[in-house]
Order: structure tokens, then sequence, then C-alpha cells
């Protein structure tokens, strides 16, 4: 989720924190160390910061707050309207509209400098606070309201006077996902789209990933929707619970599952409800595939309109997004475009990630090219918006790997237009997991080799870096280097995660020549446990050697992702395994764009824990998010020549 300014007494909260699950031991022992750890890493209170200025609407634009939008059902939902004007007052006519529907305040600072932008640029602008959240009324259920709700608004935007009857839509996050959930109710008068770093298909990966559970939204209900709830808004008492709950995220970590009325959460009832069904429900069904956490589900019904899907290759929601383009490209006649960058979560003005820089040109001059799209299906303009690609990539990769004068590890990269996404002269390539530690595109000759590691989950592998959606505190997101280091949750030492006994790490040899590896990634393995249900995960790191700025090299990681054995088979239907037994499974990473250079070798880590990113198996096989304690498990991976292991790359032939 995109973070914005909390409301005053959440203002000093300046980090997002991602949950670690805690895993009740069955010893007193165990669950002391627990304790310990959670006092241990418990956060240093952030210095309080100033509250910044309201921003100033300039004489060229008038706005009119709080407008009440009536819903089908009667609920009224609060919008500001923003309008070209001379000297503050609304000049007349009718203007092509841009909408978007927030659950983040319609008063956050980058929303009204938006509004004003566009304004001055000749646009009518609608800040629309969803169901139940800030000044709208109703109750909030996650996106579940937002198909009917962005309907009614749309079409209650297009009747103003003040409208031309185009209706375009913006926002990125939850605000992208709120755009698609308007367009598969198939508005009439909904023009265009740019949904960026969009929610969607959550069932899939986002909410739920491969039948683990992202613990971003446990932050995310904890931290950001609890504390601004509409009753924590209403009463100081609530709000300041909330708040000191939100404060205490490194002590409540240690004790998921989530229970019941335990938390101050019980306070606001509809935030707990859906997080602990969230958190349940794993089966892919029709929960999952209602229209507002799906797309891919909802095609037919989406409207035939342009859509410009914009995302990052370490973005929480980069697979969602490219899944969203394929499946719309088939099914529409109206112009759907995709560009991917080497951004974070709504880092698209940005040219770094994590620990990692960029060229310059890697940054978008965003409010801009905004404004291209919308001028050319908006206002027709003659701009050459229509002609752009339909795939636009960032090919990361091709720096000299020094220090820029920020401190940051040069990667380098380029932009390149396509005609599709995966590409059509991709070719799919297994590099093989060897007994060894190598990775090869030579399979493995033996007739049985294997390497069996315990995972333990009181101590898990920590993550650094990826494709999530928090960028402060206990969680980075982006490229980092993959060593331990100093106030991660997780890290004992200051150690690469490459030494752990729990961590099989195969690596190629120093590469000869350059390899691009650009879309989608999979890592097929052969696996079996001690256990009934237990994860497995995957890395693709790209390891520079070592220089002077980087005496030890750098591990870049490219891409992870998850597994949870009892949906090996089938995210729609859970079964457990049969201890000893050999599966197949695969892990689904998200897609990327990648130059291994010339030097550099290419990397697969495979474990059973990846966090906070995701919750942690139990090993137990107990219904998902309801085991009050943990088993150790010892997992196998296989890689012979009858179960050769291996990850699958999207490698681009050299020109």
């Amino acid at each position: 989720m995109r973070l914005r300014a909390l409301p005053s007494s959440l203002a000093r909260i300046t980090f997002a924190l991602f949950l670690l699950p805690s895993l009740c031991a069955a010893q007193g022992a165990q669950q002391q160390q627990q304790q310990q750890r959670a006092q241990q890493q418990a956060p240093a209170q952030p210095t309080p910061q100033q509250t910044p200025p309201p921003l100033v609407v300039p004489p060229e634009v008038a706005v009119e707050k709080n407008v009440m939008i009536p819903m089908r059902d009667g609920v009224r939902l609060a919008a500001d309207v923003y309008l070209p004007a001379k000297g503050g007052v609304a000049l007349p006519g009718k203007y092509p509209t841009i909408l978007e529907r927030t659950p983040y305040d319609k008063t956050g600072r980058g929303d009204i400098r938006e509004a004003i932008y566009f304004a001055q640029h000749g646009y009518a602008i609608v800040l629309n606070d969803v169901r139940g959240r800030f000044a709208s009324e109703g109750a909030w259920r996650m996106m579940i309201d937002d198909g009917r709700d962005g309907y009614d608004t749309v079409e209650w935007v297009a009747r103003q006077p003040w409208s031309d009857g185009k209706v375009g839509m913006v926002g990125t996050s939850y605000p992208g996902g709120t755009q698609h959930a308007a367009a598969e109710m198939n508005p009439p008068h909904l023009t265009t789209l740019i949904p960026v770093d969009a929610l969607s298909n959550v069932g899939i990966a986002g909410f739920r990933h491969s039948g683990a559970f992202e613990l971003r939204f446990v932050n995310w209900i904890f931290t950001i929707g609890g504390p601004t709830a509409k009753r924590a808004l209403h009463d100081p008492v609530i709000k300041d619970a909330l708040a000191k709950q939100a404060e205490q995220m490194r002590q409540h970590i240690w004790q998921l599952p989530l229970k019941r009325g335990t938390t101050a959460l019980k306070l606001i009832p509809e935030y707990e409800d859906w997080l602990i069904e969230a958190m349940r429900h794993g089966d892919l069904d029709d929960y999952w595939k209602q229209i507002g956490l799906s797309v891919v589900d909802n095609t037919k019904s989406y409207a035939d309109i342009p859509v410009y899907h914009v995302t990052g290759w370490f973005d929480s929601w980069t697979r969602q997004v490219a899944m969203n383009w394929q499946a719309l490209s088939k099914a529409k006649r109206a112009p759907q475009k995709l560009i991917i960058g080497p951004w974070t979560h709504g880092g698209q003005g940005r040219s770094v990630a994590g620990e990692v820089e960029f060229p310059r040109e890697a940054a978008l001059s965003f409010l801009d090219w905004k404004l291209r799209w919308f001028e050319h299906w908006m206002k027709n303009a003659d701009n050459g918006a229509e002609k752009v690609a339909p795939v636009r990539l960032f090919v990361m990769g091709g720096g000299d790997g020094r220090k820029s004068a920020q401190g940051r590890m040069q990667h380098g990269g380029v932009w390149r237009d396509e005609q599709e996404f995966p590409l059509a002269r991709t070719r799919f390539t297994p590099y093989y997991l060897r007994a060894d530690g190598t990775l090869s595109t030579q399979k493995p000759a033996e007739a049985n080799s294997s390497t069996t590691y315990r995972f333990d989950p009181s101590n898990p592998v920590p993550t650094l870096g990826g494709n999530i959606s928090s960028n402060a505190g206990l969680m980075d997101n982006g490229a980092y280097d993959q060593r331990c280091r100093a106030n991660v949750v997780g890290c004992r030492d200051l150690l690469p995660l490459s030494v752990r006994n729990d961590v099989l790490v195969f690596q190629t040899e120093p590469l000869a020549e350059d390899v691009e590896a650009t879309g989608p990634v999979e890592v097929k393995l052969w696996v079996s446990s001690s256990a009934t249900d237990t994860d497995f995960t995957a890395k693709l790191i790209d390891v520079y050697p070592p220089n002077p700025d980087y005496p030890a090299g750098f591990e870049m990681n490219i891409g992870d992702s998850i597994i949870r054995t009892r949906y090996r088979d089938s995210l729609s239907r859970a079964a457990l395994m049969k201890p000893g037994e050999v599966y197949p499974v695969t892990i689904t990473l998200y897609p990327t764009s990648n130059l291994f250079k010339r030097g550099h070798r290419i990397r697969v880590d495979i474990s059973s824990s990846n966090f906070p990113r995701f919750d942690i198996n139990p090993n137990t096989g107990e219904p998902l998010q309801q085991s009050r304690r943990f088993i150790v498990a010892d997992n196998t991976v296989y890689h012979d020549r009858a179960r050769a292991s291996h990850i699958l790359l999207p490698i681009i032939p050299a020109k």
C-alpha cells in the first residue's frame, strides 16, 4: 500500500512495520526467548517531526470541499472538487474530469498537489474518500464496495455541469485498485485509466501469495488502516489506543496468529474481522475472485477503454500488473500499454531502489507523463500518446558496480520498447541445481542426489529488500546486498545470508559473457519434508565480483517468492503432504529484466522462510493462522537426473 501522511497522533510514526508471525513455542524456554528477542528489537521512539504547513491552492484553481455523492444504497461519499479558476473563482465551462478514489484521505498533500497541477492544465479533478474512510459515510470493507461505488461516482461526475462527460482515473496502490474495481463495472462515461502499482489479483499474490500471507497487510491494518478508521478519528480514546498499538508492532509480531478480541483492533471490529478472514482464507475461490479483488477473473465485464498499466521491478504488485496487461490485451480492443521501471512501490519519480542506483533517465517526470496520456484520450491532442510501444521496459544491469556520490551501488540499465511481454524471442532456459552448489545449464547426471536442511520456524531467514511496499523502519524494499546488518529483524549477526545452514546456495561460475533475463521466472523443485505442510522459498541474485568499493562483492536480490506446500497442486484446494514423499513444486517469482554482466554469477537461494515478507509456516499442518505451536521440519531438495530441480530463466539472445 502507498503510505500517506497520518493524522496528528500518528504523525510521529515515520516508519511502516511489517509483521513477523509469532509461533508460540510449546515449551516455556522457547516463549522466554521470543519475549527477549521482542524486547531487544523494540524500536526506539522516532524523533517528532513538525507537520508541514497545508498546501495553498493558487488563485487559478477553485476547490469545493466535502461534496457528498449519493450511492445507490443511500450512503454518501465525500469528494473535493478542483476546477480551473481565475482569482479563486471557478471559470464557466465543461472540462474532462480526472477522478481518484482513495482510502488515504483526499486531503493528502500529494493528492492536492496533483489536483492543482491538472486543474492548471484545464481539467476538473475529483478526490473522493472511499466508503467508510475519513469524510465518507458507510462501513469500510476492503475493496468489496469499490466496484459499485466506483460506477456510481463516475456517473455522478459525468452529470455535473462542469464535466464534459469524459472521466479518467488515477491513483497508486489501493487507489489503483479502485480504478480496476470501477472498470470491472463498466460505467458508460469511464474514458481511460492510469492504474499505478495497482492492488489486484490478491488471492494469487498480494494478500495471499501462493498460499502464504503477505504480512504487509497485517502492518497496514495495525499502523495505517486501523488508526485512521472512522471510529478512531471521532473518538480520541480509541485513536490513542490504536496509535499506541501501532507503536508496539515489534511486540505484536511475536504473538501471531491474531486472536479475535485480544488487541485494540477489537475497537474497530470491521478491520479485525477482515484481517482474520484474509489471513485464514487460503483457498483461491470466489472470495478472492470477486470484483475489486481480481482483474484476471473479471475481464469480461471490464470496460473496453485505453489503460496504461504502470509498475516497477521492485514493486509489490509487479506480477499482478503484468497479469492485468496480458489479460486485458487479449480481451479488449482498446489500447493497453505497460511500462515497468526499476522502481519500488510508488517510486516512478526516482532512480533508486534500496541500496542500488540507476541512471537518471530511469525516473519519470510523472505528472507530465500522465498529462500526455490524458491530453490525447480526453482532449484528442495529437501528441502521439497512442503510438507508444505496447510495452516499455527498463533493462537493469550493465553498470560498473561502484558507489555513487550518494553511496549506492551503480547497477546501470537502459529503457527498451517491446511489442509483447513475455518477449517473443525469449529462450526459456533451465539452470539446474547441482550437488556441489553450482548452477548450470547442464542437467545433473547422478541417479540419487539431494540436500536436506532443518527449518526452524523460531529462527526464520530475514527478508533483505524485495517486492514489498514498505520503505522504512522494520522492512526496506528494493535491491540490497544480501548480508545481515544491525537493526534488521531476524538478523542475529552481520554475516551474509548465504552462510546460514537453512539457506541452500546454487550459483554459476563467473559468466564468460553478458546474460539478459527478461520476463517471468519460475523455480521448479522436487522436494520432501518431515512435516505435512511447510514452505519453500526461492531468491534470484546477481552476484557482483569484488571491487574497491565492495571488497566482498555485492549480492543483489533480483526477485523472490514462496510456495506453501499444501497448495503445491492447486491454489484453489489445499492438500497436506505425506512425510518423506517426494513432490514437484513450482515457485513463481515476480517477472524481472536484468543483465547479468560478464564476470558476475547468477545465484539462486532456496530456503523455507522469508520474513517479514511472508508469514512463517509452523509446519504443523493445522488450519491457516490458527496454530499455537510449531515444529522443526527437515526439508529436502532433490537435484539428480530424474528430479532435476532448476530455475527457468527467460534468456534474451544477444543481438
